[in-house]
């Protein structure tokens, strides 16, 4: 089966439904057949001076994901298959998210959002939301958090399932729940050549 390359796929969803290892497990597949790059959770590299959940640290991750977006959109000749690990939808999502629960004003969400467009960063072809039930999530973390909590997961899910109604690209949605990192993986694999 042929895909349509240039190919960029976008991960989003539920804290520990697997994202960051299903994208790197998805790397090792489809490197043998296609130049596959990976880019980096900015939520990965925040700087230790951001308090955890802050807004700042908020900006600081959407800057990092549009200079690392712009970079991949100008080398796209440079790969085949560019898996993102939480871009540009996961940005709007989070500034969603902070404005329904009061942290971002309406205007704010707005000036960010065309500050995204004005430089132009597309949409990925195809966004992958991975979720898993706030029970699950819990349990693969090892326990609650400070953050993460049964309460601020199931309130995330509902605004994340909120939310991907808004996004006009196309979204394969995989609950994660009870399934190995094989089948999901397979899975993916499978939508993935359909493209």
């Amino acid at each position: 089966m042929t895909i349509h390359l240039p190919l960029t796929i976008e991960f989003l969803g539920t804290p520990e439904a697997g994202k960051t290892t299903t994208v790197h497990r998805l790397e090792k597949v489809l490197s043998k057949n296609y130049k596959t790059l990976v880019t980096q959770e900015s939520a990965e590299m925040v700087p230790i001076s951001f308090p955890k959940g802050c807004i700042e640290a908020h900006f600081w991750m959407r800057l990092k994901t549009l200079q690392t977006l712009l970079e991949k959109q100008v080398s796209k000749s440079d790969y085949d298959i560019l898996l993102v690990d939480r871009g540009i939808v996961d940005m709007h999502f989070w500034d969603y998210y902070y404005n329904h629960t009061g942290k971002l004003t309406s205007q704010q969400v707005e000036i960010s959002d065309a500050f995204s467009k004005s430089i132009g960063i597309n949409l990925p072809d195809l966004v992958v939301l991975l979720t898993t039930t706030p029970e699950e999530a819990v349990r693969r973390r090892g326990g609650e958090g400070r953050i993460v909590t049964i309460d601020f997961l199931e309130r995330f899910n509902l605004l994340l399932c909120s939310f991907v109604r808004t996004v006009s690209c196309p979204v394969f949605l995989l609950d994660t729940t009870g399934l190995s990192k094989d089948e999901v993986v397979d899975i993916l694999l499978k939508r993935i050549l359909a493209s």
